[in-house]
């Protein structure tokens, strides 16, 4: 598998307040959640990107299905730049 930006960046060095869209890979559901309120789960602190993706699932207790995270810029969903200018 291809390294993304998510296997180089921890939960804990994204801004408390940036965006995360959480999409269910089975029913589509989409929720948003910030970084601040992912690190109150245990143990998520130390976790790169690809990692909290993996830990987390769909909020719908018939659903359950793994997820796919995105950040979210100004409204628009995008990947991360590496820092491009």
């Amino acid at each position: 598998m291809p390294r993304s930006w998510k296997h180089d960046l921890r939960l804990a060095d994204l801004d408390a307040r940036q965006e995360i869209e959480v999409t269910c890979l089975r029913c589509g559901k989409v929720r948003y959640e910030t970084p601040s309120e992912l690190l109150l789960i245990d143990g998520m602190r130390h976790f790169y990107c690809d990692q909290v993706e993996m830990a987390l699932h769909c909020k719908d207790r018939w659903c359950k299905g793994g997820v796919r995270i995105a950040l979210v810029h100004d409204g628009k969903l995008e990947g991360f730049s590496g820092g491009l200018a």
